[in-house]
């Protein structure tokens, strides 16, 4: 059997990441094109949980690599704990998420073994003939390059979070467990993490946004998307918005969305003035919940939405805000009575 594929795990506070779970999936996709396995590793302490999740997206093996000094991330000791293991897998391409942990020991990982690394990768895949190749997003987004390597080379693949999605879970699928505790010095570790704070809307990475509320042309300018910034703070989520609202200055160029910009996944989704060009659907396309606000019954983006609302966002938002401050106030909703305003005439789309 050619040699296997192997994915390097991450898990938080509510088990596997999402990102994890891509990783395996482009991995199983991989390894069945080239007939071999697919086998997971991960680091942390009481994993043996997360097996059964693991196996479901497609692994066919799970090391579990366990011990009390991996309950927290250190880059240090990550590197010390799962380098044996991932050594003795030979694998034939590794593929982790594109984090902020994989980014602090992996690049050392690379340079100590002396094989290639590439980050923000959208695609992987080894050619008939052999050959590792590799599709990754460069230059903010505005190009992807295709990068090709020697044949039979090992490489290490950094997937970029929300590319691909994550598809449904296969619960009868079972996967080979084994639990690896290796001799870990705490003391020798140079980093360790005291506490994990949880990210800022504001400047949190859109790809890792778990709310975001997103203005188009039909904001109307740079006090439309400041009232959109009030919603976001309002349900502390992150701003975004359409490549045509950052051309024209009215949001940061790292804040828009689209295949040419930022691909998200986040939990909710709300497109404020957004019609829907293409490039911005396919950016939001594993988006669990979808609401979008629009006069233009017929917008694209209404075709793919969970919930639609036909109407003036400028007469909606002001009536939103006002009911979101007064449940943070009452710890309930309110009715449309409280407001004391008339609700502006609109239509819900299914």
């Amino acid at each position: 059997m050619a040699q296997p594929i192997v994915v390097v795990g991450e898990a938080g506070p509510d088990g596997v990441t999402s990102a994890t779970l891509e990783c395996i999936e482009e991995a199983s996709e991989l390894a069945c094109s080239l007939g071999t396995t697919v086998h997971v590793q991960i680091a942390g302490h009481r994993l043996s949980a997360l097996a059964a999740d693991l196996a479901a997206h497609g692994a066919d093996q799970v090391t579990l690599v366990e011990h009390e000094a991996l309950a927290q991330f250190s880059a240090d000791a990550w590197l010390t704990a799962l380098a044996p293991s991932l050594r003795a897998a030979k694998a034939a391409v590794t593929i982790a998420p594109d984090s902020g942990y994989g980014r602090s020991w992996l690049p050392r990982l690379s340079a100590r073994w002396r094989i290639p690394l590439s980050t923000s990768c959208i695609r992987v895949k080894i050619t008939e003939d052999g050959y590792p190749e590799v599709y990754r997003s460069s230059h903010g987004g505005k190009l992807h390059e295709r990068l090709i390597w020697a044949r039979g080379s090992s490489i290490i693949v950094m997937l970029a979070d929300g590319v691909r999605g994550v598809g449904a879970p296969r619960p009868a699928r079972r996967a080979d467990v084994r639990v690896v505790r290796p001799e870990l010095d705490p003391r020798a570790f140079r980093d360790r993490t005291l506490r994990t704070f949880p990210p800022d809307p504001h400047d949190v990475d859109l790809g890792d946004a778990e709310k975001i509320v997103a203005g188009g042309l039909g904001v109307g300018g740079v006090e439309g998307m400041a009232l959109l910034r009030k919603l976001a703070d309002a349900l502390n989520a992150s701003l975004g918005g359409t490549r045509v609202a950052a051309d024209r200055g009215w949001l940061p160029h790292d804040r828009y969305i689209g295949t040419t910009g930022k691909i998200v996944a986040p939990k909710l989704y709300l497109a404020l003035g957004v019609s829907g060009a293409g490039q911005h659907l396919a950016g939001i396309g594993a988006s669990e919940v979808i609401v979008a606000v629009n006069t233009d019954r017929t917008a694209p983006v209404f075709k793919i939405v969970d919930l639609g609302l036909i109407g003036d966002l400028h007469a909606i938002l002001p009536i939103l805000l006002e009911k979101l401050q007064a449940h943070a106030q009452s710890g309930r909703e309110t009715g449309d009575a409280a407001s004391g305003r008339r609700t502006p005439d609109l239509k819900v789309v299914a």
